[in-house]
């Protein structure tokens, strides 16, 4: 029997959800971990502390799954959410081999850890979380408390006067966000005097709480592809394929190959900001040469088979290509 379909990858899991009372220090785990975890697997751990002391979960350093498709992880993959009573934040997914996840610090009282394999690929070591419960106590934050802005990595806090204005929305924010390229910029606006130190902050050693050897290690944040994460979906050169006939407008003849490659504009200003109506326009054309054979059929040729004459060749064409791409705004010139 052939393998099974990636279609059908849900058909036959096992499932197990399992409820922990956090009141000491723990840790939940892939199955076999270190070695490879078995196949159809979803299972569940929702953990929960009394009142409103916060949960904290480690990975372990050794953490390897199944490659995520197209940077998706979409077949075996570990997930936490923070659970309230009136909404579910997903802190994040991960998979493939990489370093471990960074360390979590629930919102709330409860988190809700899912872990999914399907019935192709297995890897190891899998995974490990270290749970403990946070010592200070702080009160639960509100889902539309917008006092502090948190970092989705390692929920570091950034308080700024421009966050805490009353008459600020939250589809405001995401507005004034979406026209930042890069982290330090960001991190300029919620905090202009201290943006340096909550940089920092982000490349810091996690110091090891006492007999916990295992947290032991660096957790950093790789700006340097948050940044690239940015430019990819922001306003730059990229491949398109291109039907020959169409863009030379040559209805007489055709060509082989039918399409090519080239790089057109493409992507958001600001990731689809509605601030001055910007569009994504080429900043930079160039012609270039691409070599294809052109057919042109004589009259009635299409109904019979015969020899071709003079009708076929091997010939340069230019195609446009653009190579610098700049966002055009009504209220602002080009960036």
């Amino acid at each position: 029997m052939g393998p099974v379909s990636k279609s059908n990858h849900l058909t036959a899991l096992y499932k197990r959800e399992e409820t922990i009372n956090v009141w000491e220090d723990g840790y939940i785990q892939s199955p076999r971990f270190p070695h490879n975890y078995p196949r159809n697997l979803l299972l569940t751990w929702r953990l929960r502390s009394l009142g409103n002391a916060r949960i904290q979960l480690v990975f372990d350093h050794q953490f390897g799954l199944e490659e995520p498709e197209n940077d998706i992880c979409r077949y075996d993959f570990v997930e936490v959410e923070d659970i309230s009573e009136i909404s579910t934040l997903i802190r994040g997914r991960w998979c493939g081999y990489k370093e471990a996840p960074p360390k979590i610090t629930s919102k709330t009282n409860q988190l809700k850890i899912t872990f999914k394999s399907d019935d192709f690929f297995v890897a190891k070591p899998g995974f490990r979380i270290y749970y403990s419960l946070v010592d200070d106590l702080q009160p639960v934050a509100s889902e539309t408390n917008w006092e502090s802005v948190t970092s989705p990595v390692l929920g570091i806090s950034y308080r700024s006067p421009s966050v805490t204005d009353p008459t600020l929305t939250v589809e405001a924010l995401d507005q004034t966000i979406a026209g930042f390229d890069t982290v330090e910029e960001l991190l300029k606006h919620f905090n202009p005097d201290t943006w340096q130190e909550d940089l920092d902050l982000l490349y810091t050693e996690t110091a090891p709480p006492r007999g916990r050897s295992f947290y032991e290690r660096k957790s950093k944040v790789d700006l340097d592809r948050l940044n690239d994460e940015a430019k990819r979906y922001s306003c730059t050169p990229r491949n398109y394929s291109v039907n020959v006939r169409e863009e030379l407008k040559h209805t007489h003849a055709v060509f082989f190959p039918r399409c090519l490659l080239v790089q057109r504009c493409g992507g958001n200003c600001g990731c689809g900001s509605t601030h001055g109506k910007c569009a994504c326009t080429a900043g930079k054309l160039v012609k270039k040469y691409h070599e294809v054979l052109r057919f042109i059929p004589e009259a009635g040729h299409l109904r019979r088979r015969g020899r071709t004459k003079n009708n076929m060749a091997l010939i340069d064409i230019q195609l446009e290509h653009h190579e610098r791409c700049d966002c055009v705004c009504s209220a602002r010139p080009p960036r």
